[in-house]
């Protein structure tokens, strides 16, 4: 197995999830913004959901979930690993960083889904309750997963010593 420095690799893996959330709306909110700006026929009614704001919001949430992650990743990935820096990495802190990841993905994906939720609730009046519910779930399922990411990691040792 590659020796890598754990927390060097542990911040270089929440760095690439956090610019991942930056970037991930970019070209839906530029070709957004430009068939607004672009076009008289999209002009809508003043009583009509601002649907450009709806989209905003979405966006908003993954620019700041994706610099709270790459602000965070220091503190997160001294969490994660041990304080011993120059160990190599283990399979068990690549599952542990991995989950935390994947929990990191699920929460932000979440946030947003709520953020979309209250902002059509918000300009439409109404939102459906579906999209409530999922984002719940999702930023729920990435809290847990990134809560227990350590003890899955330790989990994921045990495991592979059967």
């Amino acid at each position: 197995m590659p020796s890598f420095h754990t927390r060097s690799l542990c911040e270089a893996l929440l760095g690439i999830a956090g610019i991942w959330l930056l970037v991930r709306t970019l070209s839906n909110q530029a070709t957004s913004l430009y068939i607004v700006w672009s076009s008289s026929s999209v002009a809508q009614e003043a009583e009509a959901p601002n649907m450009l704001a709806i989209q905003g919001v979405h966006f908003f949430v993954g620019v700041l979930l994706g610099a709270g992650l790459l602000l965070a990743r220091k503190p997160i990935s001294r969490w994660l690993t041990s304080s011993e820096g120059e160990v190599s990495a283990s399979s068990a802190t690549l599952m542990a960083v991995g989950t935390a990841l994947i929990g990191i993905g699920y929460l932000a994906s979440g946030l947003v889904t709520l953020g979309t939720h209250y902002a059509r609730l918000e300009t439409l009046g109404a939102a459906s309750p579906d999209s409530l519910w999922r984002g719940g779930l999702s930023a729920s399922i990435g809290i847990i997963l990134f809560a227990s990411s350590v003890g899955i990691g330790r989990l994921w040792l045990r495991l592979r010593a059967l």
